[in-house]
């Protein structure tokens, strides 16, 4: 979120990298902003840590006071940034707001049931991959059961986690060797390892086979009265292993009828979701496969009402250049090292590939710091021409290479 931070801001983040905030002031121009460091080893969200932790809420206030008012931005609208404005409002006695709707809209289109609920009466029955609501624990092992008969694998999805880190994945052959109790037990401890409370109904679902592509449809929600719902870029995600991880994106190439399609479908789900109040960031995710007759078929999967991976690089390229990019390439990939890869030698190995802000109209853009515990390069290529992004993106992994 700091590619999004502007002169006077305060960005609060879990841990602080003096590092990659350097490189934000320097090479990007993202200055004159303070970090405020919440506990790094409290599991609470960032949100709910600015309101309980008295050093960060009396930091916080002292800044509202200073300026009149506050505008709380946050990855993900949640109860807690709620919380957080109203108990500084109150400290305070001055306006504070929050850029996004309210918890219930957020939770609501950030649910994978609803959201295929919602995408089977606007897009049509067919426009989901075959699932069922399971709920309880027997309950979704009779539904893995039975999807398994028909299905190489079967999902089973937390209906409130971001992105694959609530995918399950179960084998038929698994299925099988498992038996109905042996299933339930491994599908409830696999649950919990996702950080799932116990909550239901859970999600039960085909994996699809035969996937060709993972569009993914970027927009931006005005308020109603602003206008109507803007289509950004559709993007092709790249997704890794078993549980389908996003590891990176870029401009999707895919043919007229189809991209159509997309948008379409995309525009009258966004409308229905801004009719009920939410606004701000939101990505919908889908599948495209190939059928056995050879048909390509669209599967809507996962709607996200929130900042992503690949909105935040958009739209700091946006702020850099003054315009959209023709050609953007974004990456989030772990690096084979035993140790972290800092951002000091992330630029050295990147040079002169690195964007420069007012100097540069193409180049790399790290978009975060490398993981604390292992070496990762989370970037973004800039530039002209989707072609030129692509040749970029591999300069600077041969040049990541040669430093490593």
């Amino acid at each position: 979120m700091a590619l999004l931070a502007k002169p006077g801001d305060i960005v609060v983040v879990r841990q602080r990298c003096p590092e990659f905030e350097a490189y934000l002031s320097e090479y990007l121009g993202i200055s004159q902003v303070r970090f405020l460091e919440a506990r790094a080893a409290d599991p609470a969200s960032v949100a709910k840590q600015c309101w309980s932790d008295p050093r960060l809420f009396r930091n916080l206030q002292e800044v509202l006071e200073a300026a009149g008012s506050l505008t709380l931005y946050a990855y993900l609208v949640t109860g807690h940034l709620w919380q957080l404005a109203e108990a500084l409002a109150a400290a305070a006695q001055l306006p504070v707001y929050v850029a996004g709707p309210s918890p219930r809209i957020s939770r609501r289109v950030n649910d994978k049931l609803w959201f295929w609920n919602v995408a089977r009466e606007i897009a049509g029955q067919d426009s989901v991959p075959p699932t069922a609501f399971a709920f309880g624990p027997a309950a979704a092992a009779g539904q893995i059961a039975r999807l398994a008969r028909n299905s190489e694998q079967v999902v089973v999805k937390v209906p409130d986690s971001a992105g694959a880190a609530g995918n399950i994945l179960f084998s038929a052959a698994q299925v099988k060797a498992l038996g109905t109790a042996g299933l339930r037990g491994q599908l409830e401890q696999q649950l919990r390892a996702t950080g799932w409370a116990g909550g239901y109904p859970v999600l039960v679902g085909v994996w699809e086979s035969g996937v060709k592509k993972s569009p993914s449809v970027q927009m931006w929600l005005p308020h109603a009265e602003e206008g109507p719902p803007e289509i950004l870029g559709v993007f092709e995600q790249r997704v890794v292993g078993h549980e389908g991880k996003f590891v990176g994106a870029r401009f999707a190439s895919l043919d007229r009828e189809m991209e159509g399609k997309l948008a379409g479908d995309a525009l009258r789900l966004a409308t229905m979701f801004q009719k009920a109040g939410y606004f701000g960031p939101c990505s919908l995710d889908a599948v495209l496969r190939e059928t056995p007759s050879e048909d390509d078929q669209l599967h809507w999967i996962e709607c996200n009402g929130r900042w992503s991976g690949v909105s935040i690089p958009l739209a700091a390229a946006v702020h850099l250049l003054g315009q959209r990019p023709e050609g953007i390439v974004v990456v989030q990939e772990n690096l084979e090292l035993e140790a972290p890869y800092e951002v000091s030698l992330q630029c050295s190995s990147l040079g002169d590939l690195l964007f420069r802000r007012g100097q540069s109209r193409e180049g790399i853009v790290l978009i975060s710091p490398p993981h604390p515990l292992r070496a990762s390069f989370n970037a973004a290529a800039i530039a002209g021409s989707q072609k030129r992004a692509e040749n970029l993106m591999e300069e600077a992994f041969q040049g990541i290479k040669a430093g490593i």
